[in-house]
């Protein structure tokens, strides 16, 4: 079950602002609409054109039918010409993400900051 999720905006040294959201405990499918909810605030805060990460350093379990979910964000952010990244960094997330083939759709990144230059690169 799903503990929570945070938001936060990291403002960089060049004026661009990075939304970061991040999920904690396991996400299933009782934390479909919590987390589309999440993303979807996250988009509209993060400006023009979006930069998005969504760290899941904190995810103990991702369960496949999530993905969608991750895959209508990463969708709709890059309609805005935006970024979106996944901090992955706990084997059975990325194994997840491996098993189903969704890996090489998103950008991921071992730990946040190098997230967040991901997405500020682009």
């Amino acid at each position: 079950m799903i503990s929570g999720i945070s938001e936060r905006t990291i403002t960089g040294a060049d004026g661009s602002t990075t939304v970061v959201v991040t999920p904690h405990g396991e996400l299933d499918l009782g934390a479909i609409a919590s987390l589309d909810s999440a993303l979807r605030s996250a988009l509209a805060a993060a400006g023009t054109p979006p930069r998005l990460v969504v760290d899941l350093s904190d995810v103990d379990v991702l369960q496949p039918v999530v993905l969608g979910v991750l895959l209508d964000a990463r969708r709709r952010c890059g309609a805005a010409r935006g970024a979106m990244a996944l901090v992955v960094s706990a084997p059975g997330v990325a194994a997840t993400l491996a098993e189903t083939e969704v890996d090489s759709l998103f950008a991921t990144a071992p730990g946040l900051a190098d997230a967040i230059a991901d997405v500020t690169d682009r």
